[in-house]
């Protein structure tokens, strides 16, 4: 259905970004006081702890991040340098790895982002509400196959707002 937004639904999005708004700026405070690394930084140690050996291809960091290839390169140049994380190249192969300082740091923000994705939503839910909101952000955001006529761009947008 077209049109306007009802009055009820209007205040369920302005409540969602509020709380989308939000919930981004407290953790990234969070995490940039307890271990001084950025939302960016968090994300790719998050993913490269996570890793088998704690290392990455850096075209499967660039995947699992969702980000192409000149941003994993600057973020990863600013890290390097920083002495969050290695990389090594072998022939064609890019490979990420976490350091020692990239591992503690992580830790810290970790232990930081917990507290407060606790304290600022989870324990404000009931198991019930709590998996009835996970219900409805994994259905929200599945990918939904587009016509391959639309444009690249397009079809990612229609797959966030599905």
């Amino acid at each position: 259905m077209a049109g306007q937004l009802t009055s009820g639904e209007a205040s369920t999005w302005r409540l969602i970004q509020r709380l989308s708004d939000l919930a981004t700026g407290v953790v990234e405070h969070q995490i940039r006081s307890a271990a001084d690394l950025s939302s960016a930084e968090f994300d790719v140690l998050r993913c490269l702890v996570a890793a088998p050996q704690l290392q990455l291809r850096q075209n499967e960091l660039a995947a699992l991040l969702g980000w192409d290839k000149s941003r994993l390169s600057h973020q990863l140049t600013r890290m390097q340098h920083r002495e969050l994380i290695d990389r090594q190249k072998s022939g064609r192969v890019h490979a990420v790895a976490v350091t020692r300082m990239g591992r503690q740091k992580f830790e810290l923000a970790d232990n930081a982002h917990v507290a407060a994705v606790r304290s600022l939503l989870l324990e404000h839910l009931s198991e019930a509400e709590r998996e009835a909101l996970e219900r409805t952000a994994a259905e929200t955001a599945a990918p939904q196959p587009a016509p391959a006529s639309q444009p690249a761009a397009a079809r990612v947008l229609r797959a966030r707002i599905s």
